[in-house]
């Protein structure tokens, strides 16, 4: 089996841009959602720790081994497949 170095490069490049996309759309999701966000301070100013114990700023997100190896495991599984589909796509419009 040969492998076509321009299409695995172009394989993790595309792999790249989709994932940076996903995490792109994410971050302007959260922009929207903190735009159009109007907290309702009158009703709810009863008591302060009423408050402090109602607002939320996030996540905090840990990296540890398994995320990583997870991660990188799933980036070569989407990448093998875009490379799987568009080498079978190249054989197939070979043939005709």
């Amino acid at each position: 089996m040969r492998i076509n170095k321009r299409l695995g490069v172009e394989s993790l490049l595309v792999t790249l841009l989709f994932i940076l996309g996903f995490m792109a759309w994410n971050v302007v999701q959260g922009m929207l959602m903190t735009l159009n966000h109007t907290p309702e301070m009158m009703n709810n100013a009863s008591s302060v720790t009423l408050l402090q114990s109602k607002v939320a700023f996030g996540t905090i997100a840990r990296w540890d081994t398994t995320s990583i190896l997870i991660a990188a495991v799933g980036f070569l599984l989407l990448a093998s497949a875009y490379y799987g589909l568009r080498s079978g796509i190249q054989r197939w419009t070979q043939r005709f």
